[in-house]
């Protein structure tokens, strides 16, 4: 006697298998993927604050209106809970009035990795700038601690007084 034919639906154990093999390669994708992109965050993170780290450098240099000596120096700053170093290499150029500096940053302990580098150039201060006095054609401090702020008057030629 023959059985009857069975009205069981589903899945064999076959099919089951192959789905799980193709979701777990999908996941697997994915986690991949995310990774990588937390890791291109992290690194872009790091090279935008080396950057800062290396503008920060210039401009502390042109801020100390002292024209530094040609070599090289280094030394750490904490920027965004991290330890940067860098390293500011300063040369002569052919105007003996400029110096080119020359700043690489990189993580501290990882001197190796230079995560950005800036180039500026300073010039030698006038003599004025470098002793505090104010500048020609520049105006005084006001009395209660206001000055004029506006630019010097402009001479026939067009230029302004005191400036180059």
């Amino acid at each position: 006697m023959a059985s009857p034919p069975s009205t069981r639906r589903g899945f064999t154990l076959i099919e089951v298998m192959v789905a799980l093999a193709i979701i777990a390669f999908g996941l697997a994708a994915v986690f991949t993927q995310l990774n990588q992109s937390a890791s291109a965050a992290s690194r872009l993170r790091d090279r935008s604050f080396a950057h800062w780290v290396a503008m920060n450098q210039l401009t502390a240099l042109r801020l100390a209106n002292a024209f530094p000596a040609a070599g090289t120096r280094s030394d750490e700053v904490e920027m965004g809970n991290q330890r940067w170093h860098y390293q500011i290499s300063v040369s002569a150029t052919e105007d003996d009035g400029l110096r080119r500096a020359d700043v690489s940053v990189s993580l501290a302990g990882r001197e190796q990795q230079v995560l950005a580098t800036a180039v500026g150039f300073l010039a030698e201060p006038p003599p004025a700038a470098a002793s505090g006095l104010p500048l020609a054609g520049w105006p005084l401090p006001q009395a209660g601690g206001s000055a004029d702020t506006s630019p010097p008057p402009a001479t026939p030629a067009g230029n302004r007084a005191g400036r180059r």
